[in-house]
Order: C-alpha cells, then structure tokens, then sequence
C-alpha cells in the first residue's frame, strides 16, 4: 500500500531492504542536486559579490594621494588622527631621505675604488690624446680659426 505525501508529484513507496546500489544512488542524486543548485546560485553569488565591493569602495572617502585616509570612528579625535598622520608623513620623508644617502655613499664608495684601478696615461695612449690642449689646436669648430 502507498502513502500519500503532501507533495503530488512522487508518492513515498517504503522497501524493505536498501541495498548498496540505493544507497549509492541516492548519494549520487543529491550530489547532483547540490551541484546544479550551486551553478544555478553561482552568478547571483558573483553579482552580489560586485556589488558589495562596488558600495564598500563608495563608502570610503577620497583619496587625494598615496597616504592612508582615516576615518573617525570610535572615541578618536582630529588632533589624535592628525598627530598619527603627520608621524607616517614624517617616516616617510626620513626614509626616502635614508634611500637617497645610501644610493650616494654607494656610488661615491664604487666611483673611489675604481678610479685608482684606471690607469688615464694607458687610455690616452690608445686614443692619441696627450692633454686637452693638444685636443683643441686641429679643432676645425673653434674661434681661433
């Protein structure tokens, strides 16, 4: 004998024994059925997604430059933000001024070992250039002529 269920469409039939094969069937369904919820749900997902980011980025404030903005929250005050922004504006000064430093005295400790290793009278040699003087009499751009 049957049952009738509230839904009309599949009338509840009992067995009395599940075999391994039913159970396995019935896993497989309802993998199926997670799955093809799951693609069905997935643009709904994507585009509450965006839109989420979208209100998130309008809410904030504008940003004028690379710094961080805060927002006042909580038991803050403007002289306490401000404070705390002119110390990373200060941070910020000081490093790149460190970075500066550090590439000069790197090119001025590279430029003096190197120059003693050069020998100028081997070079001059080899172009034919004895002073600049020498240089300058067969310069055909020159005044003098």
């Amino acid at each position: 004998m049957q049952k009738k269920s509230t839904n009309t469409y599949r009338p509840v039939v009992k067995k009395e024994e599940d075999t391994f094969g039913d159970l396995l069937l019935s896993i497989l369904r309802s993998i199926k059925r997670t799955t093809i919820r799951f693609f069905k749900n997935l643009p709904n997902k994507i585009r509450d997604y965006v839109k989420r980011k979208i209100k998130e980025y309008k809410r904030k404030p504008a940003r004028k430059d690379i710094n961080k903005v805060y927002v006042l929250v909580g038991y803050t005050t403007k002289r306490h933000i401000d404070a705390r922004y002119n110390a990373e504006r200060n941070l910020i000064i000081l490093r790149r001024g460190l970075m500066v430093l550090i590439f000069v005295l790197i090119i001025f400790i590279s430029i003096n070992s190197i120059i003693p290793k050069l020998k100028v009278g081997k070079y001059s040699e080899v172009f034919g250039i004895g002073s600049m003087s020498e240089l300058a009499e067969n310069d055909p751009f020159s005044r003098g002529n």
